[in-house]
This record gives C-alpha cells, sequence and structure tokens, in this order.
C-alpha cells in the first residue's frame, strides 16, 4: 500500500513538474528567445506557431528591435505560403508602425503585388478586382517617380485586362438571359478584344 502511494505521488510530482516546463516555455521569455522561436517554427513548416511566438514576442516585448524584422519574415512567409490576407496584414503593420518615407513606398507596392497575387480567380472576384485595381492606382498616383513604376504598370494593364474579360463575361451572360439593357452597360466597357484569362476545364463546370 504505501508502495502504490509512493508511486502515485511520484508521477503527480513528475506531471506537476512536467507542467511547470511547459508553462514555462510560453512565457517569461527573452526577446531573442521568441524571435528564435519564430525563425525555428517558419523553418520547420509550422507558420501559426510562428504566429504565436510573435505574439508572445510583442505581449512580453513590445519595444523589442526584433518586432520589425519579425512583421517582414511573417509577412514573406504567409506570402510564400498563399495566406495572402495574413501577409498584407504583416506588411501593413510594418508600414504604419516602422516604416519610414522610402519604406512606406515599397511596402505600398508590396501590398499591391499581394492584392494582386491574391486574386487566385479572375471570374468570381469582381469587386476585388476594381478594388486592387484602385489601390494600385492609388500607389502611382501618390508615387508617380516609383522606382517600382513598371512593375506596378504592368499589374495595372492585367488587372484592366482581366476586368475587360470578365465585363464580356457578364454582358454574355446577360445576352443569354434576354436583358439587354444590363448588358449593354457591361459592353460599353469591353471595346478592347482580348484572349480570355485561361481556367481549367473542371472550374468551368461552376460558371454559366
Amino acid at each position: 500500500m504505501k508502495l502504490k502511494i509512493a508511486f502515485s505521488l511520484g508521477l503527480l510530482a513528475l506531471s506537476f513538474f512536467g507542467c511547470a516546463d511547459k508553462n514555462k516555455d510560453i512565457t517569461n521569455q527573452t526577446a531573442l528567445y521568441w524571435h528564435n522561436k519564430i525563425y525555428k517554427n517558419i523553418n520547420n513548416l509550422n507558420i501559426d506557431l510562428a504566429d504565436d511566438a510573435f505574439t508572445s514576442l510583442e505581449i512580453e516585448h513590445p519595444n523589442s528591435p526584433y518586432i520589425p524584422i519579425d512583421l517582414l519574415i511573417l509577412a514573406k512567409s504567409h506570402f510564400e505560403n498563399e495566406e495572402y490576407q495574413l501577409a498584407e496584414f504583416y506588411i501593413d503593420e510594418y508600414k504604419k508602425r516602422y516604416a519610414n518615407r522610402y519604406e512606406k513606398e515599397w511596402a505600398e507596392y508590396q501590398i499591391a503585388k499581394i492584392k494582386y497575387f491574391s486574386l487566385t480567380n479572375p471570374y468570381t472576384n469582381q469587386k476585388k478586382i476594381s478594388d486592387t485595381l484602385s489601390f494600385v492606382n492609388s500607389v502611382l498616383n501618390k508615387y508617380p517617380n516609383s522606382p517600382y513604376i513598371y512593375e506596378l504598370n504592368t499589374i495595372k494593364k492585367k488587372l484592366e485586362l482581366t476586368q475587360i474579360s470578365l465585363d464580356n463575361e457578364i454582358a454574355n451572360l446577360y445576352k443569354r438571359l434576354d436583358k439587354p439593357k444590363a448588358a449593354n452597360i457591361y459592353e460599353k466597357n469591353t471595346t478592347q478584344k482580348i484572349i480570355p484569362p485561361y481556367i481549367p476545364w473542371y472550374k468551368k463546370l461552376f460558371y454559366w
């Protein structure tokens, strides 16, 4: 009986110290610890855990010089993982909190690029295309001599062509539905003849 009690107490002690070690791992760590944790998780493709480590870094060390660096590395990691909304969030946070005048220009170019790459389906993102085009135009107007002007103009032209192609599709749909007035509204925007964007056959099953 005494042996059984001693064994149970031993297990309880191990459990307690195990939990203590685990809790120690998630609180009261140095800024360098969390910074390294972010990189380790990214290298292991655990980006969600990297996000958690960054949250801990911000909470425990809000003035850490690692924060701006980690904002950028997390933005890049999410972009490469095609998690565009999070990539944009981190770049935007960097721009608002740390960027100087020249870095803000670079950050807005990156946001324009992220918005463009997030348009994964040209036939189901009409508002998103319009919003992205408006954002690109605003960047071009704000920085007319930008070193990124050629890339931004390329994105702008591709968006305009995609928008024309989409308007063509909508006009043809209204024609098939025998709604000539609605079709005419979209035909006014389709004076250019372009090659439609490629859509895989299995996705076409879900379009009119």
